[in-house]
C-alpha cells in the first residue's frame, strides 16, 4: 500500500510546473473566481462554471469522460448546462459509433452536446476530450476548505460497468450532491476523487487546506484507483443529514475519518505521511485560496 500511496502523492504534484508556467494568466481575465491558480475541479467565471477533460483513450472517454467532466462541474456547486466534445476517430463510421455513446450519456443525464471537433489525422490515436459548462446554484465549493474537526465523507458509486450502469450511477450521486446543495447542508470541500485515486486527491485537499486527517475508514482497497465519487468535508453534525440524504437517493456513503489539526495523515495508528512531509508537499503546491 505505502507504494500506491507514494504514486498518489507523486501525482498530486506532477502538473505543478505547467501550472506555474500558466500562473499569471488568471490576471488576465475579468471576472475569475477559480483559475490556475486554484487548479480545482472547474474554472469559476462570475456564475459560471468550467471544466476540461481528456484526452481519453476512445474507449473509455465513450462510456464515461462527459460524466467525468460533469462531476466536476457539480462537485463545485453548479448545475451542468451543456458541453462540448473533440475527438480523433480513424473514420467517420468509428465517429457515427462513439457519437451515439455520447449521445447515451448526455440524454442519460440531461446534459446535451451543442459542438465540438471531429478530425481524422493518420498519425494520430483515437481520444477524445469534453468541456462542460455549468451554472452556480450556491457559493463556489473549494477543496481548500477542509476545517479541524470535520468529517469527510465519501459520496457515490464507483463508476465502473457498462455504460447504462455508469449513467445511473453518475444520476444517483447527481441527485444526492444536489439535493445536499438544496437542503443547505453545511460543506466546506469538496473534491471528485479521480485520477489519482481516493487517497490522492485526499491529500490534495488536505495539502490545500493545511490540515492533517485520522482515517478511520477504507472506502476502496486500493487507493490509486478512479472511482468518480465525492468526498465532502463537513461538520461532524452535518453527517446525520448527508446520510439521511444519501439513503433516501440509495447512494453509498462512507465517512472515511476525521481532519485534525496536526500536519500528518494516519491510517488507525500507523502514519502514512509525516508532519515533515506534509510541510514539504504544501511548500511544493503552486496553490492560492480563492478570492471571496
Amino acid at each position: 500500500m505505502k507504494d500506491e500511496i507514494k504514486r498518489s502523492i507523486d501525482h498530486m504534484l506532477e502538473t505543478s510546473p505547467i501550472r506555474r508556467t500558466f500562473w499569471h494568466q488568471d490576471e488576465k481575465v475579468e471576472g475569475l473566481r477559480y483559475g490556475i491558480q486554484q487548479g480545482d475541479d472547474g474554472a469559476v467565471v462570475g456564475d459560471l462554471v468550467y471544466n476540461m477533460e481528456g484526452p481519453y483513450p476512445l474507449k473509455t472517454g465513450r462510456k464515461t469522460g462527459l460524466l467525468h467532466s460533469i462531476t466536476d462541474i457539480i462537485g463545485m456547486g453548479a448545475r451542468p448546462l451543456y458541453a462540448f466534445n473533440a475527438m480523433q476517430v480513424d473514420s467517420i463510421k468509428e465517429a457515427v459509433e462513439v457519437s451515439e455513446d455520447l449521445k447515451k450519456q448526455a440524454n442519460g443525464i440531461g446534459v446535451p452536446i451543442i459542438g465540438g471537433n471531429t478530425q481524422m489525422e493518420n498519425d494520430l490515436k483515437p481520444c477524445i476530450s469534453f468541456v462542460v459548462v455549468g451554472k452556480l446554484i450556491r457559493e463556489p465549493l473549494a477543496d481548500c476548505g477542509c476545517r479541524i474537526g470535520d468529517k469527510i465523507v465519501m459520496v457515490g458509486h464507483v463508476m465502473d460497468g457498462t455504460l447504462g450502469e455508469r449513467v445511473y450511477r453518475a444520476k444517483v450521486k447527481y441527485k444526492t450532491m444536489l439535493e445536499l446543495y438544496d437542503e443547505a447542508v453545511d460543506i466546506h470541500a469538496v473534491k471528485d476523487a479521480s485520477r489519482g485515486g481516493w487517497f490522492g486527491n485526499l491529500a490534495e485537499m488536505l495539502v490545500k487546506s493545511k490540515r492533517g486527517f485520522k482515517i478511520t475508514a477504507v472506502p476502496y482497497a486500493s487507493p490509486t484507483r478512479y472511482m468518480g465519487t465525492y468526498m465532502i468535508s463537513v461538520p461532524k453534525k452535518e453527517v446525520d443529514k448527508v446520510v439521511s440524504v444519501a439513503a433516501r437517493n440509495k447512494c453509498p456513503c462512507v465517512e472515511v475519518g476525521q481532519v485534525m489539526k496536526g500536519l500528518y495523515i494516519k491510517l488507525g495508528d500507523e502514519m502514512l505521511v509525516t508532519e515533515a512531509r506534509m510541510k514539504k508537499l504544501i511548500r511544493g503546491m503552486p496553490y492560492r485560496k480563492p478570492k471571496k
